[in-house]
C-alpha cells in the first residue's frame, strides 16, 4: 500500500507551519526541485497552469519523489476532476470561486469516500499503491488525511464566509487579485476595501478552527500573517523564474560594463 508523506498534515500537527510553492508550467521537474529546495508541498495549479490531467500526474509523482505533498488547484467543481486527482495521488485539491456553505460541503463530499462522502471508490488507483488489499484501512485514511481548501474570490463567498468556513473545509484563502478586479480596483490588492474583506475572511477561520493560508501579497505584514496562518505559500514557478532570469541578466550586463572598463583603462 503506498503510504502517503501526509507533509503539511505533520507539520501542523507538530505545530509547525508548512510552506510551499505555487507551480503553472506542466514541469515535473519543477515539483522535484521544489521538494529538494525544501518546501513541504507544491500547489499545482490547473485553474491557470497550462498542464493536463497527464501532467498533473506526472508532477504529484515528482512531488512524491522528493517527499511532499502536491495540492491541486481544479479549475472548476466538478466532482469527476476531484476524483481523479485525488486517484492520482494529490493531497488535497484548492477549489476556486467558493460562493456558498453548499458549494464547499459538495466538494468535500467529492473528495471523501462514503459514508463521509461521494467520492467514487476503487481498490485499484496510485493513490493506494495501484492495489490494496485492506480497502478499510485505505478508505479511512484518506477521509482523515485529505485536504479540502476553498478560495473565496468573488462577494458573494465574502459574505458567505462565515457559513462556508463551518462547512467541513479544512481551510480558507482569499482571492485577493479576483476581489480586486471585480470591485473595479483593477488587481490592486492593497486596498483597503480588499485589506476589510480580507480580515473578515481570517476572522471566519479562526472561529471555524479552521487554516488560513497565506499568499505572498500578505507577506508586507508577515508579523500579522504569522498570528492567524499556518500554510504560507511562498513563491511561483513564473515569477521565480522571471526574477531570477532578470537578476543574472542584469548581473552579467554589469560584470561585462565592469570588464569592458577594465580592458580599456
Amino acid at each position: 500500500m503506498r503510504t502517503p508523506h501526509r507533509r503539511i498534515r505533520n507539520k501542523l500537527e507538530a505545530g509547525e507551519r508548512a510552506l510551499g510553492v505555487t507551480l503553472q508550467l506542466p514541469s515535473p521537474d519543477a515539483a522535484e526541485i521544489a521538494g529538494y529546495a525544501g518546501m513541504d508541498y507544491v500547489w499545482i495549479d490547473a485553474e491557470h497552469g497550462t498542464m493536463d490531467l497527464g501532467d498533473i500526474g506526472q508532477m504529484i509523482r515528482a512531488a512524491d519523489a522528493s517527499g511532499i505533498d502536491a495540492i491541486v488547484r481544479i479549475p472548476d467543481h466538478s466532482p469527476s476532476f476531484i476524483h481523479r486527482v485525488l486517484d492520482a495521488g494529490a493531497a488535497g485539491i484548492i477549489a476556486p470561486h467558493v460562493r456558498t456553505a453548499a458549494e464547499a460541503a459538495a466538494l468535500v463530499a467529492a473528495a471523501k469516500f462514503a459514508p463521509a462522502g461521494a467520492r467514487g471508490a476503487c481498490h485499484v488507483t496510485r493513490w493506494v499503491g495501484h492495489v490494496t488489499f485492506d480497502w478499510p484501512t485505505a478508505y479511512r485514511r484518506s477521509n482523515a488525511d485529505v485536504l479540502v481548501f476553498g478560495l473565496i474570490e468573488d462577494i458573494e463567498g465574502v459574505e458567505n464566509v462565515e457559513a462556508i468556513a463551518q462547512s467541513g473545509l479544512d481551510g480558507l484563502l482569499l482571492g485577493s487579485f479576483d476581489l480586486s478586479q471585480t470591485l473595479g480596483l483593477e488587481g490592486d490588492v492593497t486596498h483597503p476595501d480588499i485589506r476589510t474583506m480580507h480580515d473578515r475572511v481570517v476572522a471566519a477561520v479562526q472561529t471555524a478552527g479552521i487554516e488560513y493560508i497565506s499568499l505572498p501579497w500578505e507577506f508586507v505584514d508577515l508579523a500579522s500573517v504569522l498570528e492567524y496562518s499556518r500554510i504560507l505559500n511562498v513563491s511561483a514557478d513564473r515569477g521565480g523564474l522571471f526574477m531570477a532570469f532578470r537578476t543574472a541578466l542584469a548581473d552579467m550586463r554589469e560584470a561585462l560594463a565592469h570588464a569592458g572598463a577594465a580592458a580599456n583603462s
